[in-house]
């Protein structure tokens, strides 16, 4: 009795990522045929401009954004995004940190990960997109630097000789890790953050200045700004030499 549907995905970066999350949630409810040419429904994200091409007049859109921008409801019909805004019934907030949870058996990654005493690791940043120089998560970690050095594990500005695969596994090793988003901004949160409570370590946090509503506030150390910097290192200073 499923109803059966057309849909097209277009303005994305991981298409498999994209298409398995949309399949996950309507498979209930739908037969979904991915029709590319003249979809019932047009899904698109911020990385394009063929949402916008004529032959997708007919179809319904929806702009569903996993980055940190605002969809535009002149353009969209309806909207999926981590922005904390209301459009009617035309806009639902659906925060990323949802789709990476559902990602991640985490039983298994429970089970599997260092207890606490053996993270004798002071902090680890994973950053593997390119960065300006004016970028604030590198201006935290430049400073605290000063403090204890941090281990940078991923692609860019990567100080231990190797990139690391198996990200929840080698964080669990160490006692603090930067969940730092690339930008700031209305509710964008991402992987970030639930991959260190996931791997059991104390998130360092800088992103959605309303994330403390959905997240319990006491279990990560959140920045604010640069005015916040160091009341915040002087305050990891504090929890790296207290062994309770």
């Amino acid at each position: 009795n499923k109803k059966k549907i057309s849909i097209s995905i277009v303005d994305i970066l991981n298409y498999t990522n994209y298409t398995d999350n949309f399949i996950s949630m309507l498979k209930d409810d739908f037969i979904i045929d991915f029709n590319n040419t003249y979809p019932d429904y047009l899904f698109y994200d911020v990385f394009g401009c063929e949402h916008l091409n004529r032959r997708y007049n007919n179809s319904i859109k929806i702009a569903y954004y996993t980055e940190n921008k605002i969809p535009d409801l002149h353009q969209a019909d309806y909207a999926l995004s981590q922005a904390h805004i209301n459009y009617l019934d035309r806009y639902y907030r659906y925060p990323s940190i949802i789709w990476h949870l559902n990602n991640y058996n985490i039983i298994n990654i429970k089970k599997n990960r260092r207890k606490v005493k053996d993270r004798t690791k002071f902090c680890v940043a994973m950053i593997s997109n390119n960065c300006s120089s004016d970028n604030f998560r590198l201006s935290f970690i430049r400073q605290l630097n000063k403090y204890k050095i941090v281990d940078m594990a991923g692609k860019v500005f990567n100080n231990i000789g190797k990139v690391i695969e198996n990200k929840i596994e080698f964080l669990s090793s160490y006692k603090f890790s930067i969940a730092m988003e690339n930008s700031n901004g209305d509710g964008y949160a991402s992987e970030k953050i639930i991959d260190s409570f996931i791997s059991g370590t104390i998130p360092i946090y800088y992103g959605d200045y309303m994330i403390d509503e959905y997240i319990n506030p006491k279990a990560y150390i959140l920045i604010k700004g640069e005015k916040d910097i160091q009341e915040k290192i002087d305050y990891i200073k504090k929890i790296d030499n207290n062994k309770k």
